[in-house]
């Protein structure tokens, strides 16, 4: 349990109003901050991308390379052919940035020159040639690093403190360990080279050039307007344009595409759904207004931490017997002869009676009460069964993963291979020829062959379940033969459920390195045809695993719904989305929709049903879905049946959208837990009058959950917290990782209510907050995290507020943003914690060699 402060804030009427400027016509906040610091010419703050490699199309690392400051380029020395590619990767920066990139060439890996194929005169004559700095560096001892990073921020023109870099090199050159011993001062030998993740480091360079503010603030503006926004036109766009999707299907009844619609090619990204504009004729209509600043009253409780053995406490918790409360550290008992009195800290109601000591109260922030013991026998077990018989085996990761895919008539579709990545091919086979054009299907296709070939090296007991769906939904491989679900037109909820259900009771399956190939040879002969019936496949894929928690369902489509249950537009295919959302929640089953670039699906509808159960929504290019399974594999079950209860001290409420004025106590069905799962909850004082003699106050987070090895057990994390009226002292002291995790959650789920103007004026606030309060360095890497995670998010806030007025005017690529950005809250973690996140991953030699051997998705 963590908090966006170190001190309860109680309030200070003097200090907690702020003037900012407005749009009168919109009411839209233009104020960022309060805060414009001069710059001393030394300091900088990088925001660091390591890329996971050039094989795989990724999203954020075409953003980084495309608007990054400097770039390193590694090669071993102990590997020619990474020496060769150094050169290949310079040359696609060129192509792709059309201009000389700031870039460093490192020899890494000096701590094995017994071993090198590469010489030093070698890398400093092709340095030479690519007119580049040349360092030779060692991520093992830390010898040169710091030295090559400074080195490369020396030769970028110093336009504000803040620099993007981004690591490239071939596979296994160690990036990823030059990365970590530049940031955290540590060596990891052994890391996933599929993980792609963003570090922001502080540190000071002697000798650059300082920037003046009105340089600083040019720099900031261009910043902005060459983010992806939707709304910077002069011309307006009626309402009607605004929600009506030129490409989107036009009948719900089931037709087959024409020849013409399946071979047209449909170019990156589409712009079918144009914004309401903000800025027109009233742009200087700007007034001044006064608003309250937003404080530190956040608790954050991640869900990961489910997974660490728990810390038993023996006998059975004693519990308030009016708020149910758990008697932890945070209480204080009065004596009554032998026996005490608890009077509770989070209702006040006296627990007489009690025959228990102040030493005997459980001790620590964290402790677990076993409810029922395991069912399962554990990893430990396993391993001393026949430890000298059997390899190593991975883990397996809980349930039964299920790749439902959509095969209707449009998956055909021809869509442009992002230019960034095909020029890559183009470089790196040497050749002038670009491959820049694949179907919708082949994209998936080739995801799930990879997903597939990885998994069963990784965790062979896996079981995976295929399922295909047009007009019909088929289940294809993972266990005997297949089976067909036709005439679905009328079927309702319950009887699609049923059906998965009941085959699943006659369909066991096999594990995934006895059906691999199987699933392959599938894969590859699947064809396109008919309509899509997503509702029924949804609901039959639901059914199927209802009885294995854990289990998660990965669907994957290019379309609006049209056969069956939840098809669109109608009210009854909406209220489908939320019913089986709800149901595979209640199942312990997680949904993630990924939705194709291209054609409407309606994902204001359709993600709700990924939301509920708390898994991911995106739309993206077909050449990313590779790369968004895989994160989605990553992201594991920790927990299953999880249920959250959260407990205020009296004078406190929860100061949430849609939650009840006055709610001290809050009970939350999670179902599932993942790695990446996190709860925020946003507190303040019933009474703001009240209560300033309050010293401390006290938290408990009560947990029920049931581990891997089935055992059912009660987590309580008990705190109390200091507060404090000083808001310079509150401010000083704020988590802004907190505070950036519990204003993603919050804005979002305001803007998907149709409340965009409070969304907007929120995510502008707590800006305007860690601009002014960020003074450690650790502060200042977490506010460039805040700011540079969030921008596109503004943005969409700031120009599309008149459209997020309303919940029907969201379309799907704002949707899609919308979950990316609740997804990506790891983001927001310090330095050392994303690489304690990151080191729970581990991938076996030969599951590396698979993914280095792959060249170009579409080569």
């Amino acid at each position: 349990m963590e908090f966006g402060s170190k001190f309860v804030y109680l309030g200070n009427s003097a200090d907690d109003e702020e003037e900012v400027k407005q749009l009168e016509s919109k009411g839209v906040v233009l104020s960022d901050s309060d805060s414009d610091s001069a710059d001393d010419g030394e300091t900088c703050l990088l925001d660091i991308l390591d890329t996971a490699g050039q094989e795989e199309y990724s999203s954020v690392r075409d953003s980084y390379v495309k608007s990054g400051d400097g770039f390193v380029i590694i090669y071993s020395i102990t590997d020619k052919a990474s020496f060769i590619e150094a050169e290949t990767i310079f040359h696609w920066l060129q192509k792709v940035k059309q201009a000389t990139p700031c870039a460093i060439l490192v020899a890494n890996k000096q701590d094995l020159t017994s071993e090198a194929v590469v010489t030093s005169e070698q890398g400093a004559d092709l340095a030479k040639k690519l007119v580049v700095p040349f360092f030779e560096t060692s991520a093992k001892t830390g010898s040169n690093v710091a030295e090559a990073i400074k080195g490369l921020v020396r030769t970028i023109p110093r336009l504000s403190s803040d620099y993007k870099l981004v690591m490239l090199g071939g596979g296994a050159v160690g990036k990823s360990s030059v990365t970590i011993r530049f940031v955290n001062d540590s060596f990891v030998e052994d890391y996933d080279p599929t993980i792609e993740d963003s570090y922001r480091k502080m540190i000071r360079v002697s000798g650059l050039q300082a920037v003046s503010k009105s340089e600083k603030r040019a720099r900031d503006e261009s910043i902005t307007n060459a983010a992806p926004v939707y709304a910077r036109k002069k011309k307006s766009f009626s309402l009607f344009s605004k929600l009506t999707n030129p490409f989107k299907r036009q009948s719900s009844e089931p037709q087959l595409l024409s020849a013409t619609r399946q071979s047209s090619v449909i170019p990156p990204p589409p712009n079918p759904e144009p914004s309401i504009p903000l800025f027109g004729e009233d742009e200087e209509n700007v007034v001044n207004v006064i608003e309250k600043k937003t404080d530190g009253n956040v608790v954050l409780v991640p869900l990961r931490n489910l997974a660490n053995e728990p810390k038993l406490v023996t006998g059975d918790p004693i519990k308030c017997v009016q708020c149910l409360a758990v008697l932890t550290s945070t209480a204080r008992l009065e004596s009554e002869g032998e026996l005490k009195t608890w009077k509770c800290e989070f209702c006040g109601f006296a627990n007489k009676n009690l025959d228990i000591s102040e030493d005997e109260i459980p001790k620590g922030e964290e402790i677990d009460f076993m409810l029922s013991p395991p069912t399962k026998p554990t990893e430990e077990t396993n391993n001393s069964a026949d430890e000298t018989s059997k390899p190593e085996k991975k883990k397996v990761s809980e349930g039964v993963r299920v790749y439902c895919m959509d095969i209707s008539g449009s998956m055909d579709v021809l869509c442009q291979v992002p230019e960034s990545h095909s020029l890559w091919g183009q470089s790196r086979m040497d050749t002038n020829s670009q491959v820049n054009r694949v179907s919708r299907l082949d994209c998936i296709k080739t995801a799930i062959q990879r997903l597939v070939e990885q998994l069963k090296v990784e965790e062979p007991e896996k079981q995976v379940l295929l399922v295909v769906f047009s007009t019909d939904v088929q289940v294809r491989a993972g266990g005997q033969g297949m089976h067909s679900f036709c005439r679905l037109e009328n079927q309702t909820f319950d009887q699609l459920v049923s059906s998965g259900s009941s085959l699943a009771e006659s369909y066991p399956l096999k594990t995934i390195e006895e059906t691999q190939e199987e699933i392959d040879q599938i894969v590859k002969q699947l064809r396109t045809s008919g309509s899509t019936a997503l509702g029924p496949a949804l609901a039959i894929c639901a059914g199927f695993v209802s009885k294995t928690p854990g289990s998660e369902i990965v669907l994957c489509t290019d379309g609006e719904p049209n056969v069956g249950i939840g098809s669109l537009p109608s009210p009854a295919g909406a209220e489908f989305y939320r019913q089986v959302g709800n149901y595979a929640r209640s199942k312990n089953v997680t949904i993630n929709i990924l939705a194709l670039e291209g054609d409407s699906v309606q994902l204001n509808i359709v993600s709700q049903a990924a939301e509920l159960t708390g898994g991911t929504t995106s739309k993206l290019n077909p050449a990313e879905i590779i790369r968004q399974l895989r994160l989605i594999a990553q992201n594991e079950a920790v927990a299953t049946a999880v249920t959250v209860r959260f407990f205020l001290h009296p004078e406190f409420v929860f100061d949430e959208p849609d939650y009840s004025p006055n709610l001290s106590q809050l009970e939350k069905e999670v179902g599932t837990a993942r790695k990446e799962s996190n709860l925020t909850f946003r507190f303040k004082l019933k009474d703001t009058t009240a209560a300033k003699e309050i010293k401390s106050v006290p938290f408990q987070v009560q947990i029920n959950y049931t581990r891997k090895d089935g055992m059912r057990c009660l987590r309580v994390l008990s705190k109390s917290s200091e507060t404090t009226t000083d808001r310079q002292r509150m401010e000083e002291n704020i988590n802004i990782p907190v505070l950036s995790v519990s204003t993603v959650n919050s804005t979002i789920s305001m803007a998907k209510s149709g409340k965009g103007k409070e969304a907007q004026n929120q995510l502008k606030n707590v800006k305007r907050l860690v601009m002014r309060a960020a003074k450690s360095d650790e502060q200042k890497e977490a506010r460039l995290a805040y700011i540079n995670e969030t921008r596109e998010l503004d943005n969409v806030l700031t120009n599309e507020v008149g459209a997020l007025s309303y919940a029907a005017g969201m379309n799907d690529r704002t949707t899609a943003l919308l979950g990316a950005r609740m997804q990506a809250q790891r983001n927001f973690l310090p330095n050392e914690l994303k690489l304690y996140a990151n080191m729970d991953s581990r991938m076996k030699p030969e599951a590396k060699a698979n993914y280095y051997r792959y060249q170009n998705m579409w080569m």
